[in-house]
């Protein structure tokens, strides 16, 4: 009886240890030594041992969606490196963050994953997107009339009733409050949190003022700390201008600190450079209207005081006369009579 041979024996068969060297190779020749890969950062995470691990994305801008991801391995030695370059430039490595950066590719069997291991980066590229984003968004809003839409309100005379967005807990929270707090004067905040930092943080920042929106206030105020100019990515977004913009009630920023202008301060009724100063902008308003009333109030004391000294002197002088006139004009009528 003949064996039937099957139709697979002459083809190799590789353990999984042995195909994943041999994709590496296969890598090696296929791809240079050192690549530069430009996308956008995602779910950035950095390990207990130091290392920093996070993925690429390129988007389809007309559907927002990702296109392409590529993960990323940026190691404890390397990233000294890569940090200090960032710092120099004032940007970050973060969420959301445009960056080109380069590295080697490489496949990991024991994950099974292909990935870039990093070991540079190219800054002034993130610096250069952000301004030409942030120039591209300002275009657009000038060219529609709304980059000045909320500077139409008026600002009411004491915006005591006042609406907050920014992360709670943070430094700028505390500042502006504790800002508020010692004036003296009978504010009241209605505080919305909202991220102002990282992946969605636009959104989630256009949805404080959307909620704020509907509560009776004289003002909103939107305020975060300092940080690298790659940290205020999310008030550069049209989403945020737009809803800036389209706010009932004058709109107030304090971002950053005192050289970081956004587009959410172009857009805004009234820019402040910290979130301290945005709150001391309020003050000073009730204080001014205060010391108003102060000044009218002793104008009017003066003048009432003024004028009851004139007619306190009227009668005086009435009296004396009625003194000398009176006893002649009664021996008179006693004649008569």
């Amino acid at each position: 009886m003949d064996e039937l041979a099957l139709p697979f024996d002459d083809e190799p068969t590789f353990s999984v240890g042995q195909l994943g060297a041999r994709i590496g190779e296969a890598l090696q020749h296929a791809v240079p030594s050192t690549v530069w890969v430009r996308g956008e950062v995602s779910q950035l995470r950095t390990s207990s041992n130091g290392h920093t691990y996070f993925s690429l994305v390129e988007r389809d801008d007309r559907r927002d969606a990702v296109k392409a991801v590529l993960s990323v391995a940026l190691f404890r030695n390397d990233r000294v490196g890569v940090n200090r370059a960032c710092k120099e430039a004032g940007v970050r490595l973060a969420d959301g963050v445009e960056v080109r950066i380069r590295g080697r590719v490489d496949f990991y069997p024991p994950q099974g994953r292909l990935q870039l291991i990093m070991n540079g980066i190219d800054p002034v590229f993130t610096v250069g997107q952000m301004a030409a984003d942030r120039a591209r968004v300002l275009r657009v809003l000038a060219e529609e009339g709304v980059l000045r839409r909320n500077g139409d309100h008026p600002m009411p005379l004491v915006p005591l009733r006042v609406g907050l967005v920014t992360s709670g807990g943070s430094a700028a929270y505390h500042d502006f409050v504790h800002e508020l707090e010692v004036s003296g004067f009978a504010f009241r905040v209605a505080h919305c949190h909202a991220r102002v930092q990282g992946a969605a943080a636009d959104r989630r920042i256009a949805y404080a003022l959307r909620r704020l929106a509907g509560l009776d206030l004289d003002v909103v105020v939107l305020v975060r700390g300092g940080g690298a100019r790659s940290d205020l990515s999310a008030f550069d977004t049209e989403t945020v201008a737009r809803a800036i913009a389209g706010m009932p009630v004058p709109v107030v920023t304090g971002i950053g600190h005192e050289v970081d202008r956004t587009v959410a301060d172009e857009v805004a009724h009234t820019y402040a450079k910290t979130p301290t100063a945005a709150a001391g902008l309020l003050v000073g308003l009730v204080a001014g209207f205060d010391e108003d009333l102060r000044r009218i109030a002793h104008r009017v004391s003066a003048r009432a005081r003024a004028g009851c000294g004139v007619a306190a002197q009227q009668i005086v002088t009435a009296d004396a006369r009625l003194r000398r006139v009176a006893p002649a004009v009664l021996r008179r009528e006693r004649r008569a009579v």
